[in-house]
């Protein structure tokens, strides 16, 4: 049997090792439209500062995975689309390959919003590896002073709080009234903001991109105004950094008649390509995985969530099932947090439609449960101001060119994703049963473990 796998990051690499752990002989091929091996793909503003080996960036070990889990890995092959009728994925170029079993795990890809003056110099999105590392020399050169951020999601906040480290001047221009608009409400989201703020990093909120300005090919100024308003703001930058959002890469099914994730009632994609519980396709030999599909969370919504833990864990599903295993997915993880290092931010679930909440202080965090129905649907949490120390493997410190700025640069303990990790555990549980008043109060004196043991899966009451 021939699989061919789309796309080379954790969804990819996750499906080639449950694969090869039932299925030893049969042909895998790996195409990538990048030169890299695997990579993390929520490290990007730790390749902008410089402090991530390459141990911890390849995670997978480099080219050795693909030789270790005896992969045809062919790099610079971008697909373009597949033609599951006759059971082959087609390459740019015209070349065609042929597939008894497909994964197609390619990804999302940054959105780049319609503004004069995106084509000029020293505009960029900071999507992947490419981008990180064009960033970074771009700092080193001296060339940057000052850069906008359009957009206050998690990768637009990592990013300002990391370029304001290095001693850029930083403006982040949100459209919403608030950062991260997708993970916090209004409350939290202010509680967390302020002190990157004292920090130094300028937000623009309510505020949208009218233009980007520049002269001799290369981007000097942004025009924003706030919400509602025709009065207009320049603001100078010698770099803009566009985190927007991204898209599924549903392009390469828009030929077929593999479905799409739509909203019945409205009749519009709202996701990417539809899965189900197998990671499967409406074409059964057409499997999909990570931030290219859209699955059942853990909720039991169908969702198109485009995080790294939902693209491991779909991944690992698919790899099982093309090996002719039946593995179910359980529903997909979807909680969030933000790297910032001197406060840090997450998110599980949803609550847009939450009917009620309640708020605590646990481990040093304020957090935020959701309930409809009587059940959680969701959290947030935002962590208390931490101690700042430098961190003494940061290679900028040993930067001539910007060794000065060392005391700007503050230690990176990778924090706020595994607390999210513990509270979306704790909190799943909770999803089957009502949430009675004892819960609560046993919840606020910070009893998630007793109230839903890891190991035992117990409840107190």
């Amino acid at each position: 049997m021939r699989v061919v796998i789309v796309g080379n990051g954790p969804a990819a690499a996750s499906a080639i090792e449950a694969f090869r752990s039932v299925d030893t002989h049969s042909e895998i091929i790996v195409l990538s439209d990048e030169e890299f091996p695997t990579y993390a793909p929520n490290c990007m503003e730790n390749v902008i500062r410089g402090d991530i080996s390459e141990e911890a960036l390849f995670y997978k070990g480099g080219f050795e995975f693909y030789q270790k889990y005896k992969v045809d890995f062919r790099p610079k092959k971008e697909v373009v689309g597949i033609d599951n009728k006759r059971k082959v994925v087609i390459v740019r170029g015209g070349e065609e390959i042929h597939y008894d079993k497909c994964l197609l795990a390619a990804g999302a890809y940054a959105f780049i919003p319609p503004l004069p003056g995106v084509e000029l110099g020293g505009v960029t999105t900071a999507k992947n590896l490419y981008d990180a590392r064009k960033i970074r020399d771009w700092i080193i050169s001296g060339k940057v002073k000052s850069v906008v951020i359009v957009g206050a999601g998690p990768i637009g906040i990592e990013d300002a709080e990391t370029l304001r480290h290095m001693g850029l001047t930083v403006h982040v221009v949100e459209f919403f009234d608030r950062v991260l608009p997708r993970m916090l409400d209004k409350y939290m989201a202010d509680k967390y903001v302020k002190p990157l703020q004292e920090e130094g990093i300028n937000f623009y909120l309510n505020h949208q991109v009218v233009a980007i300005h520049g002269e001799d090919g290369w981007v000097e100024a942004v025009e924003i105004r706030p919400n509602g308003t025709d009065k207009s703001k320049f603001i100078q930058a010698q770099m803009v950094i566009l985190s927007t959002g991204v898209r599924p890469r549903t392009n390469l099914v828009a030929d077929t008649d593999i479905k799409l994730h739509i909203n019945e009632a409205t009749g519009r994609v709202v996701g990417g390509i539809l899965v189900n519980e197998y990671q499967q396709t409406s074409d059964p030999d057409v499997y999909a995985a990570g931030d290219i599909c859209s699955g059942m969370d853990a909720w039991g919504n169908h969702r198109w969530i485009a995080l790294f833990p939902p693209a491991q864990q779909s991944g690992a599903i698919a790899g099982f099932n093309m090996a002719g295993l039946k593995v179910k997915n359980p529903g997909l993880v979807d909680y969030n947090a933000v790297k910032t290092r001197s406060v840090t931010a997450g998110s599980g679930g949803t609550f847009e439609d939450a009917e009620e909440s309640f708020s605590l202080e646990w481990d040093g965090k304020l957090v935020k449960v959701f309930l409809r129905e009587g059940s959680v649907c969701g959290y947030q949490f935002v962590g208390l101001e931490r101690k700042r120390n430098l961190n003494a493997r940061n290679l900028f410190l040993r930067n001539t060119i910007i060794g000065s700025w060392a005391e700007k640069i503050m230690r990176d303990r990778g924090l706020g994703l595994e607390a999210s990790g513990v509270l979306f555990h704790h909190f799943i549980r909770f999803r089957e049963r009502k949430v009675s008043q004892e819960v609560v109060r046993a919840v606020r004196a910070g009893l998630l473990r007793a109230l839903a043991n890891p190991t035992h899966e117990v409840s107190i009451f």
